[in-house]
């Protein structure tokens, strides 16, 4: 059996202390290059050999599932696969980037050679207006809007038309504006319908996207301040852009928020560097482990752009392992890479 797993869920997932087998696959490769063929050809023949050694993994069961994912189009240009010979069940994680064929087998799963070539982040944009909303999906910083379901709630009007309170809504809008009327003409009504709406929004996010995408909102800042505040179960990113989307073309907002967004990244990574000098800081990763013993661990920066490729193996093990742990008591890990401000470790944490 096959499930979708986040990076963030895999350590808490996976059996401590067991053998993983890490494997990524660029699929889109896969489909059009005889040599990508090959290179997986191989690294499904080590683990037969694995196999061979540890009968608790089934190979040929592994073999079905791994043709079956391919078989499926699925539409990622690659995934990374952990497995582990004591369970049935197949973790997918999926990429928007996979260099090549690679095959890890550790006693943590390889998150060294994803971090290393992961791209820039994902997200949602969520585009809020007085009486409306727009969804984008940003991946490598192309922003592309959503096409969202018949039934969203795109109108306030309409979505809150059939629980309006006194017998009419407080506001409707037209065309950018806002038209007041009803039984209680005030702000404090307009803000309750509001927040109905919004909460209409949220229901409906958590209904249809993928929540382990975070979220970032674009609108005026007290529309921003009563989503935050409502929302619930998605995850929101501490990205935001506070100015209205209401007289901006899908186009204009693609273009304001792609550049936005990559800046504030940088502002946000700048940040999590420069508070480390306010901080008790590690580098040793026997202090490290003890941080996490004794869950004291705040936020741990993998300075991805001091890894070279002639690591020795069993500082890349004993630093993928260190990941997995912070990983799995909900530290903060954070990436840097060569085109990013530098730390002069290639590993170090903060306490509290």
């Amino acid at each position: 059996m096959t499930k979708l797993i986040t990076l963030k869920n895999l350590p808490k997932t996976l059996t401590p202390n067991e053998d993983v087998l890490t494997l990524s696959i660029n699929l889109n490769k896969l489909k059009y290059q005889q040599d990508e063929r090959l290179h997986l050809k191989s690294a499904l023949t080590e683990i037969k050999k694995y196999s061979m050694e540890h009968p608790e993994l089934n190979y040929k069961e592994l073999e079905r599932q791994v043709d079956n994912l391919i078989d499926q189009n699925l539409p990622y240009q690659g995934i990374t696969l952990f497995i582990q010979g004591n369970t049935l069940e197949l973790f997918v994680l999926p990429r928007t980037t996979v260099d090549e064929v690679k095959l890890t087998i550790s006693k943590s799963p390889d998150l060294l050679s994803i971090l290393r070539e992961q791209p820039n982040k994902m997200y949602y944009l969520l585009a809020l207006e007085g009486t409306s909303f727009r969804l984008f999906k940003i991946v490598d910083k192309t922003v592309a809007p959503v096409k969202l379901d018949a039934d969203a709630p795109t109108d306030l009007v309409e979505t809150l038309g059939s629980e309006k309170r006194g017998g009419e809504l407080n506001f409707i809008g037209q065309g950018g504006s806002t038209t007041f009327h009803g039984h209680n003409e005030t702000s404090k009504e307009k803000q309750i319908d509001l927040e109905r709406y919004y909460r209409e929004i949220n229901k409906y996010l958590v209904e249809t996207i993928d929540l382990t995408v975070p979220i970032v909102l674009m609108g005026l800042p007290k529309n921003l301040a009563l989503f935050k505040r409502i929302s619930e179960k998605l995850s929101l990113s501490e990205i935001q852009i506070s100015k209205s989307p209401t007289d901006l073309t899908n186009a204009q907002i693609e273009k304001t928020t792609s550049n936005e967004i990559s800046e504030q990244e940088v502002e946000t990574i700048t940040d999590d560097v420069a508070a480390i000098n306010n901080k008790r800081v590690l580098t040793d990763t026997a202090e490290i482990d003890q941080a996490i013993d004794t869950n004291q661990l705040n936020k741990l920066i993998v300075n991805v752009g001091n890894l070279s490729n002639s690591v020795d193996d069993h500082l890349y093990n004993d630093i993928n392992r260190i990941i997995s742990r912070a990983l799995k008591i909900n530290s903060q890990v954070v990436v840097l890479k060569q085109e990013e401000p530098q730390s002069p470790a290639l590993l170090e944490a903060t306490t509290y």
